[in-house]
This record gives structure tokens, C-alpha cells and sequence, in this order.
């Protein structure tokens, strides 16, 4: 009877597997979310926010407008109207009344609108700098974003792998406690060292979960799906191609020689701006039938009878604005050299540590918890060692990781101090290896 039952119970739940097989097996792993979909991700959804090009249309829009004659002017009026007397308000009877209409039309200089042209081709030119800069803000910061939450789930596995052995640990000292050849003491440390890895793991989840809400910010609803395996953090090969052309690339750069282009620009605009220009105007006026009709050619142009004090103040303005311009491009080239140079000795400084951490620090960590073990198995050993042992194999293997996390973040600001001009988009992008 009790096989029959088995049996039964087999038969009915034949099915049910019969029906789960297939579900496993066409089930699909989440596509994983690698460096190179994450920065075309965020620059995509960037394009409306942090690099607008709606300052870039306007400017190339008025440098159109500004390169055109300004609009002609319609004139309609009734001149030497009578306002008494036996032909008060007639536009017909008195000789001097006449019912006029004219065309005015100033006709300013070619160098004058070529030059205000000149002057919106040029903020558009520093517009579209500044837009560059901030799609260089957006992709190294979606990078860093990317690797935070990679390290903080790489620390959380390192700390998972050490739960096995303390838990071992745990179980030992109980067993030598209970066969009188261990103290309380020492699965009172054990259980200590467990609730402090505990605590450990809440911490780092808490870090997780903050770290894919700053790269959600950035990729959406992509920052819910597995990370690929990290890049190769070696010197960027793009960092000694700008070295070599003293970094005119970066985008800080290339900006800073925008504002001082707009500077100049309003320069040559204020120049020309300071030579008056002829308004012609065109003018018929009808008087009574009695009367001939008018008409009347009127030229007229301003007199810059204060240049020292107007004109010549403006362009003075703009020769300063343009000098200033010079001045903050010389402190960004200052700048970002110094910062560049301190990056990349910086990135290879950490290459060099975490190279001392895989070949002599980590391995010897190791080797001290392996001889604390093997000295407690022999009973020439505390428990307490090999759990100081351990401690210091976790510590140092954190301390690795937080290494590798910083050097991580500087190769990302040297890959990425010219933004990337394309990027794949599509979910299956290639991992980065």
C-alpha cells in the first residue's frame, strides 16, 4: 500500500512537471546592462535635458535674422490739416493739405549685418561647446554610476563568500566548547564575528540599492537589469592621442577658445555697430484737385556727435569682455592640464597598488588565515586566530576592491574627457571585456 501511494502521487505530479519543463527551459536571462549601452542610454535620454541643442538652433536662427536688411517702413498721414477758419478740417481746400504715404527703408551696411551674423554664428559655435561639455558631464557620470553600483555588488558577493567558513567557525567552537576543550569566549567571538558580517551585508545592500537609484537617474528603467563584466582599466590610448595635441580636444577647452571667438565677434559687431547707416524714404502726398500732388525723396542718417563717450565705450566694453574671455581660457588650459596630468599619474599609481595587492598583499592575507587554521586543527592555535585571520583577509580584500573602485572612477574621467560621438543603443549591445 505505502508503494501504491508513492506511486500515485508520482503520476499525479507527472504532469505538472511535464508542464514546468518547458517553462525553464524557454526561460531567458536578462540581458545585461554593460558599460557602452549605459553611456548611449544616458546620453539619448540627455538630449532633452542636460545637452539641449534649442540654444544652438537659436543662435544659427538669429545669425539668419541678423544678416538681413531690416524691415521697410509704411508711413500714411494727413499733413497741414486747417484746424479753423472757413476750411477747418478739410483735406480738399487748402493747397498746403495733403494726404501723404510713404515707404522708409534703412539700408544698413553689408559689413554691419555680416558682422552680426558672424556674432550669432559664433554663439551658436559656444553654445554647441557648451553643449558638448555637459554630454561629457553626462557620460562620465553614468559611468561612474555604473561602476558604484558594480563594486557595491562585487563587495557584497566578496562578504557572502565569507559567511561559509565564520559559520564553520561557529560550529567548531561549539563542538570544542561542549567537549571541554574550548572556552565560551570563543563562540561568544564567533557569533560576534557573524552578526558583525551581518551588519556588513545590510550596509552594502543599502549602498546597492542607492547605487542603482543614481543610475536609474541616468539609463531608467535599464538600471533593474543585471550588470555585464566591467571594462579593462588600463591607460585609455585616447588620453595619450590628447596629450599629444596639448588636450585642445577636451571639451573645457574647446569652449573656453568658443568664448573668446563670441568675445571678438562682439567686438567687430560693436565696431561696426559705431558707423552710422542712410535711411532713404520715399514719400507721395495727394492734395485737393485744384492742386498738383508731391512727391518728396527724404535721406537721413544719425550723427554721432558724442563717439567718445558712446561709440567708442562700447567697443571698449567688448575689447574688455574679449580680454577677460582670453584671460578665463588661459586658467581652463591651466586647469585642465594639471587635472589631466594628476588623473593619469594618479591611475597609474593605483595600477601599480592593486598589481601589489593580486601578487603580494592578497596572497599573503591568505596564507596568514590558511597557517592560523592549520595551527587550530593542530591545537597549537586559538580559534580566536584564525578568526583575526580571517577579519584581516576580508578587510584586506575589501580594501582591494575600494582600490580598484577609485581607480575605476579616475579611468573613467580619462576614457571619457572627450564624450563618445556614438554609441550603440539596442539591448544587446557588446559587453565590455
Amino acid at each position: 500500500m505505502h508503494f501504491l501511494r508513492r506511486f500515485m502521487q508520482a503520476l499525479l505530479c507527472a504532469p505538472a512537471f511535464g508542464l514546468g519543463v518547458p517553462l525553464v527551459a524557454h526561460a531567458q536571462p536578462a540581458p545585461t546592462l554593460s558599460v557602452e549601452e549605459a553611456v548611449a542610454l544616458a546620453t539619448t535620454r540627455a538630449g532633452n535635458g542636460e545637452t539641449s541643442n534649442g540654444s544652438v538652433e537659436a543662435a544659427v536662427q538669429m545669425a539668419v535674422a541678423a544678416g538681413q536688411l531690416p524691415d521697410p517702413v509704411l508711413k500714411l498721414g494727413f499733413n497741414n490739416v486747417p484746424v479753423n477758419g472757413p476750411d477747418q478740417f478739410s483735406l480738399t481746400r487748402d493747397f498746403m493739405t495733403m494726404r501723404s504715404i510713404s515707404v522708409m527703408q534703412e539700408f544698413t551696411r553689408s559689413d554691419k549685418r555680416r558682422a552680426r551674423a558672424e556674432r550669432f554664428e559664433a554663439e551658436a559655435a559656444a553654445a554647441q561647446a557648451r553643449r558638448t561639455v555637459g554630454l561629457a558631464n553626462v557620460q562620465r557620470s553614468v559611468v561612474a554610476a555604473w561602476f558604484d553600483r558594480w563594486y557595491a555588488e562585487q563587495a557584497g558577493a566578496l562578504l557572502g563568500h565569507h559567511g561559509h567558513p565564520l559559520e564553520l567557525e561557529l560550529q567548531a567552537a561549539k563542538a570544542t566548547y561542549r567537549s571541554g576543550r574550548g572556552a565560551r569566549a570563543d563562540v561568544l567571538a564567533a557569533e560576534m564575528e557573524i552578526q558583525k558580517l551581518q551588519d556588513r551585508l545590510d550596509e552594502n545592500q543599502a549602498a546597492i540599492d542607492a547605487a542603482k537609484v543614481a543610475l536609474a537617474r541616468w539609463v531608467g528603467q535599464a538600471a533593474s537589469r543585471p550588470l555585464s563584466e566591467k571594462p579593462i582599466l588600463a591607460m585609455p590610448a585616447r588620453v595619450q592621442e590628447l596629450a599629444g595635441s596639448e588636450l585642445d580636444a577636451v571639451p573645457e577647452m574647446v569652449a573656453s577658445q568658443r568664448e573668446i571667438a563670441l568675445a571678438e565677434a562682439d567686438v567687430r559687431a560693436a565696431t561696426e555697430a559705431s558707423k552710422p547707416d542712410v535711411t532713404v524714404e520715399l514719400m507721395y502726398s495727394q492734395r485737393g484737385s485744384a492742386y498738383s500732388n508731391m512727391g518728396s525723396l527724404n535721406v537721413s542718417f544719425p550723427v554721432p556727435w558724442d563717439r567718445g563717450n558712446r561709440q567708442d565705450r562700447e567697443v571698449s566694453a567688448k575689447l574688455a569682455q574679449a580680454q577677460e574671455a582670453r584671460a578665463r581660457s588661459e586658467i581652463v588650459a591651466r586647469n585642465t592640464k594639471a587635472a589631466v596630468g594628476a588623473k593619469v599619474a594618479e591611475l597609474r599609481r593605483n595600477l601599480e597598488r592593486l598589481k601589489r595587492y593580486d601578487e603580494s598583499i592578497l596572497p599573503l592575507a591568505n596564507a596568514q588565515a590558511d597557517a592560523a587554521l592549520t595551527a587550530y586543527r593542530a591545537n597549537t592555535g586559538s580559534l580566536l586566530a584564525v578568526a583575526e585571520a580571517n577579519h584581516r583577509v576580508i578587510d584586506t580584500a575589501l580594501d582591494r576592491l575600494t582600490l580598484e573602485a577609485k581607480t575605476a572612477r579616475g579611468w573613467a574621467d580619462l576614457a571619457f574627457l572627450v564624450p563618445l560621438p556614438t554609441a550603440q543603443t539596442e539591448p544587446a549591445a557588446r559587453d565590455s571585456k
